[in-house]
């Protein structure tokens, strides 16, 4: 049995065993993709106030952490709502069973008074004093897709449960569970060849001609140990930011096995997560194994100010066979370089930091910093180290842009210099099963993002979207490495100085994307996309006309903006 399964198995037993006679009331999370997220953000911009304990710069968020805000949201005359805010206001309140006040039978046609008692329940049970509470629905996505200058017609089929519940108001659990049949576009499958590695996905296996089938599998369990204090094992997903990227962390790659500790006091959030994951070898059997450890500290410094510091490290055997998961980072309040220093390993350091401003009414300003590497003097030196590697992200959100409700614009830039995130060897780099755990791109690149999303009527939600990326590729055959592939160890660089942003082969990315879609139930949802991606580099020129049309029942659409 893998060791470091092993470990975090025995630690959470323990923990279970000793806090479980005390556990106070726990929560489930709202699942990655949820319309909960955007609607949560655009109600805290509304309101013109960070300072209230939400801290919506780290996702998953629990539903228990919801209720105060919903109702103060619901009951405020100063948010001037719309029908569309409000429409999704009681979408929200229906879906956060049973931490609202929601309506436990609120369907007008229940199936065979057993089936959606509740509009946001397939089925559902409590006993009377509410020992035991569990939900199930079904899982289901159906697209089909058809590109421009290709005879293949792409599709997804997805069938899935999602269930969700508590034992004695002390354990919650939850499980999403689907099979997947897939073909995606050809830009996609020319990425997922590239990387040996799906998007979003683990072990796949191909499909017909051009297809994937793989297993998606989400599942953890959550206990309180204290009033302040969750704690949360399984296999999951974390995000760090306000943006549509992270360079900290992102949701981009495969779900890794974790252990998540939250300590909430005051206006701070200090969350903790130590995780297995992953290398990017698949020619090995079992393939590699390394390790991450990860503190978050958020901060409602006003009602107008968030701030969030970052660190992280990865880790594996490496000269140390049998060294599995070093204990010394479960520190949860020391800082990574001094277990680095102390245990003589060389092990993957980041470091980072987060900010969100509400400067003004119906205004957000946002950004990130992120290091990898840092030395004061080769920076002002201007020399261009190779050893300088950081990125940067800055964006700003406007809600109802010129007074128009329900419209509201995004825009951001990201940066990240040559070699961030890469190691010295093949494994430590910042990945999860061969996809960035940062933004997908990797590194020595920039990109522009625009987004407006429009909401017309409560049930219609549009997006329109716009990207520009440029990145210094590696040259054809991968002779030289410039800095963007993550997976190539920095000690095959092509220098030490004059190390610049978008040396090699340039790459010039443009994406525009449309989404049309219409909630016919709750969760139950019709998708209507059409992309055009035009790419080119010195060598190549790639374009991508695509046009898709989707049904999905409890399952996040998926988009591929890279």
């Amino acid at each position: 049995m893998n060791k470091t399964i092993t470990r975090f198995t025995l630690l959470t037993v323990v923990i279970v065993l000793v806090f479980i006679s005390k556990t106070f009331a726990q929560s489930t999370n709202f699942e990655q993709g949820s319309p909960v997220y955007p609607l949560l953000e655009r109600m805290e911009i509304k309101s013109g106030n960070l300072n209230n304990q939400l801290f919506l710069d780290i996702q998953p968020v629990q539903r228990n952490q919801v209720n105060k805000n919903l109702f103060i949201y619901k009951d405020s005359a100063n948010l001037n709502l719309s029908k569309v805010d409000r429409y999704w206001l009681e979408y929200l309140t229906d879906d956060n069973l049973p931490y609202t006040n929601g309506n436990w039978n609120s369907s007008k046609t229940p199936f065979f008074n057993l089936f959606y008692q509740s509009r946001a329940n397939f089925l559902q049970y409590t006993t009377k004093d509410s020992d035991f509470q569990v939900f199930v629905n079904p899982v289901l996505a159906f697209g089909l897709g058809k590109e421009k200058d290709s005879s293949t017609l792409r599709y997804q089929d997805t069938r899935g449960l999602e269930l969700r519940g508590s034992i004695d108001q002390k354990v919650g659990f939850y499980t999403l569970l689907t099979d997947n049949q897939v073909s995606l576009p050809g830009y996609v499958q020319s990425y997922a060849n590239q990387q040996g590695a799906v998007p979003g996905v683990g072990y796949w296996k191909p499909f017909k001609n051009s297809g994937y089938d793989y297993y998606g599998a989400v599942g953890y369990f959550t206990f309180a140990p204290e009033k302040h204090i969750d704690i949360q094992f399984g296999n999951t997903q974390n995000f760090i930011g306000s943006g549509y990227r992270s360079l900290l962390l992102s949701d981009f790659a495969e779900n890794y096995l974790n252990l998540m500790v939250t300590a909430r006091i005051w206006q701070f959030q200090y969350q903790n997560i130590f995780a297995q994951l992953t290398g990017n070898d698949f020619g090995v059997s079992p393939y590699p194994i390394k390790y991450a450890a990860f503190h978050y500290l958020t901060f409602d410094a006003a009602k107008f100010l968030n701030l969030g510091l970052f660190e992280g490290v990865i880790f594996n055997n490496g000269n140390n066979p049998g060294r599995g998961y070093d204990f010394s980072y479960l520190n949860p309040i020391i800082f990574y370089d001094a277990v680095v220093n102390n245990t003589g390993a060389v092990d993957k350091e980041t470091a980072g930091a987060n900010i969100n401003i509400l400067p003004c009414k119906d205004f957000k300003i946002y950004g990130q910093f992120l290091l990898n590497e840092f030395q004061a003097h080769q920076i002002l030196s201007s020399n261009n180290w190779w050893g300088n590697k950081y990125g940067v992200q800055a964006g700003i959100k406007w809600i109802d842009i010129f007074g128009l409700r329900n419209v509201d614009w995004q825009s951001e830039f990201n940066l990240v210099r040559p070699y961030t995130y890469s190691s010295d060897n093949a494994v430590d780099n910042y990945s999860q099963y061969g996809q960035p755990l940062a933004d997908p791109l990797g590194a020595n690149f920039r990109e522009f993002i625009n987004i407006v999303r429009i909401n017309p009527i409560g049930p219609v939600d549009i997006r329109l979207e716009l990207f520009y990326i440029q990145q210094g590729a590696d040259s054809i055959g991968g002779v030289n490495d410039y800095g963007s592939n993550i997976f190539i160890p920095y000690g095959q660089r092509t220098g030490d100085y004059g190390i610049k942003l978008l040396q090699g082969e340039l790459t010039n990315t443009i994406i525009a994307e449309a989404v049309v879609s219409y909630q016919l139930r709750h969760n139950l949802f019709i998708d209507l996309t059409g992309l055009a991606r035009h790419q080119t580099a010195p060598q190549y020129e790639h374009n991508t006309i695509y046009a898709s049309i989707g049904l999905r029942l409890n399952f996040a659409r998926k988009e591929y903006m890279f």
